[in-house]
């Protein structure tokens, strides 16, 4: 167990999956929902090298066949802890003859837990260390616990915007888009989330806070740079996740050729990419 500290917060991560499991401020409760397996059997996992599910769990690279299940594999391994202070920590995994089974590259994906006053930011740095290009996604999956019912909660998104909705049917996009109108806020219903998660490509904003309808907020989650986010919980679960995206799921029509798949990173040899996002405590 790693345990990050500063004058404001509190945070625990496990050296498995690089998964945050505890985050709080000092003298109040975890934020992060204590796993009930009933519901789901994660905290907050990180998603490498694909966000959402492949159709069929399979794609084609060089002719070949490949397996992955949904989300990847990097929550299922055990990181290394390449650097560690009293307020941030960097793990670090790297491709394996277990790795190379279902992703056939070498490459370093790392991941950076650093509390700077009261957020906490997490980076995904990825490297190529293959001679070919190198295909990937990565985002985060934190889980907030609710310990009311979920009508009584809402988003504020800071500004008004019209985004579309990719709508989900089994863990797949069906190609259609649904127009939403916000004026600042989205309140929560369990009927959003009958058949899967909202998601929106492209944010038109760039923090969003998850909070009371008596208006207390809970935690803010914001990146300068994702391209999508999913908002996901399961019926009457005493969750709520915010998922910040660098790519997303397959629909129904994907072909499974890895060349034609959206939403993903290529990475030249021997390139690497960061992206970020952070959670603030109120």
């Amino acid at each position: 167990m790693i345990i990050l500290e500063n004058n404001y917060l509190n945070a625990q991560i496990k050296v498995l999956g690089a998964e945050l499991i505890a985050l709080q401020r000092k003298g109040k409760e975890n934020v992060l929902w204590v796993p009930d397996f009933s519901f789901w059997n994660r905290i907050s996992p990180n998603l490498f090298p694909f966000v959402g599910r492949l159709l069929k769990d399979t794609y084609r690279y060089n002719h070949q066949v490949y397996e992955m299940k949904q989300h990847g594999f990097a929550r299922d391994l055990s990181f290394n802890i390449i650097e560690q202070t009293k307020t941030k920590v960097e793990l670090q995994l790297t491709d394996s003859d277990e790795t190379r089974i279902n992703y056939p590259f070498y490459f370093e994906f790392t991941v950076i837990y650093e509390l700077i006053e009261e957020q906490i930011e997490i980076s995904y740095t990825t490297k190529n260390r293959s001679s070919n290009k190198m295909p990937y996604s990565v985002g985060g999956h934190p889980g907030f616990a609710l310990n009311l019912p979920l009508h009584q909660y809402r988003l504020n998104f800071h500004t008004d915007f019209e985004v579309d909705r990719w709508l989900i049917e089994n863990t797949y996009y069906t190609g259609q888009k649904q127009l939403m109108k916000i004026d600042n806020y989205l309140n929560l219903e369990n009927e959003y989330f009958s058949k899967d998660a909202i998601v929106f490509k492209d944010p038109k904003f760039s923090h969003v806070t998850l909070e009371k309808q008596n208006k207390e907020k809970l935690v803010t989650l914001g990146s300068d740079n994702w391209e999508a986010i999913g908002f996901w919980t399961k019926q009457n679960a005493p969750f709520f996740c915010i998922e910040p995206w660098w790519g997303y799921a397959d629909s129904h029509n994907s072909s499974g050729n890895i060349e034609d798949k959206e939403g993903l990173h290529w990475l030249e040899p021997h390139q690497k990419e960061t992206v970020s996002y952070f959670i603030q405590l109120h």
